[in-house]
């Protein structure tokens, strides 16, 4: 072998070897993954009654909802809004980066909504309104969701 060939297979070797030293990813491997939105904060309603919806929330582990960040609203057929009063849960108690002092909801929640009686006989949708974040440090957006009830 000649010295040129063995000072081409050192050079060789050496970038292998520093192109192997690095993390894998763009960010390396410290780097923590999220979930979407939609699969951290699952949930559904049910019409409990002629004159209640629940919405009910399944949290991820590691995740939170902001009790004061959910909003409700009714859009009757004719897109007029009606108005709705609901019951909130005490949250925990929490220290939040983004929002400082807050109360939160982790694993699960329940949200009964009283409909008001003109809601309870044509079908409408509920806009939902809420925000949440992952503990490593991610906020997501404040989210809305219309959702189609008909009793």
């Amino acid at each position: 072998m000649t010295w040129q060939a063995t000072v081409l297979l050192a050079a060789a070797l050496l970038a292998s070897a520093s192109v192997s030293a690095q993390p894998s990813g763009l960010f390396g491997d410290s780097r923590p993954s999220f979930l979407d939105v939609d699969e951290a904060f699952r949930f559904h309603t049910s019409l409990d009654a002629s004159d209640k919806v629940s919405v009910h929330w399944t949290i991820a582990p590691a995740y939170y909802l902001y009790r004061d960040k959910f909003s409700f609203e009714l859009i009757a057929p004719d897109e007029g809004n009606l108005e709705t009063t609901h019951t909130m849960p005490a949250g925990i108690s929490h220290h939040d980066e983004f929002f400082g002092n807050v109360e939160v909801y982790y694993q699960d929640l329940s949200i009964s909504i009283d409909l008001p009686v003109a809601a309870r006989s044509d079908g409408y949708r509920l806009q939902i309104r809420y925000q949440g974040c992952a503990e490593a440090g991610l906020c997501y957006p404040p989210q809305t969701r219309l959702v189609e009830i008909s009793p």
